[in-house]
């Protein structure tokens, strides 16, 4: 029997996000007749997003119906599960931080649209906390690491994050000419930081597999012109990575060494140096690589729209009725409906999942999901380098981000980026940090930190 639930997403206005989630409702049976409520401070947007998901719905007759608002504490009311999808000055914001961060020295940007994110974030986990405090909180929008680390100290809301990039195992067995039925693998860390500790092909460990492709086809592999910007997996950088620590980085972490005070800030350093870790385009993150991203983002945009006001082509043909790789429906059908599953999730670290860290940070491993709840499912020891020279070190880094915004204080900021190496005198980042909050867009965040 289908269970309805209140599901309140917070952000809507990103139409590709919120239909994909519309679409999987709809071909879960089990949550047919659910409520959606869509937030967004953008009403155009929101007006959008409410009449695909209208026409999706009736056209796979899954008896769901909507709401849209730009006011978060009415979206909230009676929600089951909320879902943060939100980019705190979209993408124009964090383009207008990188620009500024270059304008000061830091190339590619100094990060710091994530202090604005995680103010949010914990603004939206205490509303949780007071006027739906039962609702589980799936975050998804970025930084998930510091992000729900915050919220679960800060507040009771039960907070999940959730992310793709553990779907690089796939791309290694794609590289690697493996038929993905009979590919398992495991992996462990923090959210954007994770590594693989097991690989299997056939019952049988697969990582011997990887090494004859380093030994006997990686440089063929890196000398092609068309890698595309995303082709992070099995690039010069991830396999060097790999070499170093023992295991394989998976996902986003070979691209997330571009926060130069992390170990792997060499490969970074400037366009081409990324170009020779990354190929030709420089990875997701170059100047290349970046704007190819977004350009495709904006067709995909466009692409929406057009499907939103084209009534004679069915929604479904851009959303077509099979689950999507997102996880967050099949977990909230695992929580409403006892079924019990295996994914990948960010939870806090109670019992010592990932060994060597404490309780209170959010971790990322594979969990249990049922109606009891989510339970991390124990991650093997992390090899002694890797734990040294890659993962205390994060940790620390996130304790650093973490703590300035449970704090309010500004001299943590300064902190933040006189731990960057492209620091180079204390004026450098005084300059940055001041007109950083003297803008205007960044007002909330100047609030926080004047209190």
């Amino acid at each position: 029997m289908p269970t309805g639930v209140k599901i309140a997403i917070i952000g809507a206005g990103s139409a590709q996000f919120s239909a994909g989630i519309v679409r999987d409702l709809c071909v879960a049976p089990g949550l047919h007749g659910s409520h959606v409520a869509f937030m967004d401070v953008d009403e155009k947007r929101l007006d959008m997003v409410n009449r695909l998901a209208e026409r999706l719905s009736d056209e796979l007759h899954a008896g769901l119906t909507f709401s849209k608002t730009t006011d978060r504490a009415q979206a909230l009311q009676g929600a089951d599960f909320v879902i943060n999808t939100a980019q705190v000055g979209g993408h124009d914001w964090s383009e207008a931080l990188r620009s500024m961060g270059e304008r000061h020295g830091y190339y590619r940007g100094a990060h710091l649209h994530m202090f604005g994110q995680m103010i949010f974030f914990l603004e939206v986990a205490r509303d949780i906390e007071r006027i739906c405090p039962n609702a589980w909180l799936i975050q998804s929008a970025n930084p998930v690491f510091e992000g729900c680390t915050l919220m679960t100290r800060e507040t009771k809301t039960q907070v999940l994050g959730l992310c793709h990039g553990h779907y690089g195992y796939r791309d290694i067995a794609r590289v690697l000419g493996l038929d993905l039925a009979h590919v398992t693998a495991q992996m462990s860390g923090f959210n954007h930081w994770i590594w693989m500790t097991d690989f299997r092909y056939r019952g049988e460990d697969a990582y011997p597999l990887i090494d004859e492709w380093i030994r006997t086809k990686a440089e063929a592999y890196w000398a092609q012109d068309d890698r595309t910007f995303h082709d992070n997996q099995m690039s010069r950088a991830a396999i060097h990575q790999y070499q170093l620590f023992g295991l394989m980085p998976i996902g986003d972490t070979p691209r997330m060494v571009d926060c130069p005070r992390l170990v792997g800030g060499w490969y970074h350093v400037d366009l081409a140096t990324k170009q020779r870790w990354f190929g030709r385009l420089g990875g997701f993150d170059s100047e290349i690589g970046w704007q190819q991203y977004l350009d495709r983002m904006a067709e995909n945009v466009q692409k929406v729209e057009r499907t939103a006001t084209d009534m004679d082509q069915p929604v479904s043909a851009v959303f077509p009725p099979e689950q999507s790789d997102e996880q967050i429906v099949p977990i909230i059908n695992s929580l409403v409906h006892d079924v019990e599953a295996l994914y990948q999730v960010n939870i806090p670290n109670d019992g010592q999942i990932v060994k060597g860290f404490p309780e209170d940070l959010v971790i990322e491993c594979q969990g249990v999901v049922s109606g009891a709840g989510i339970r991390g499912v124990s991650a093997p020891h992390l090899p002694a380098k890797l734990m040294a020279g890659a993962m205390i070190p994060r940790w620390h880094h996130a304790e650093l981000v973490v703590n300035a915004v449970r704090t309010h204080d500004r001299d943590m900021l300064l902190l933040y980026l006189l731990e960057d190496p492209r620091t180079r005198r204390l004026e450098q980042a005084e300059a940055l940090l001041a007109e950083w909050l003297a803008d205007p867009r960044c007002k909330s965040v100047a609030e926080w930190f004047s209190q």
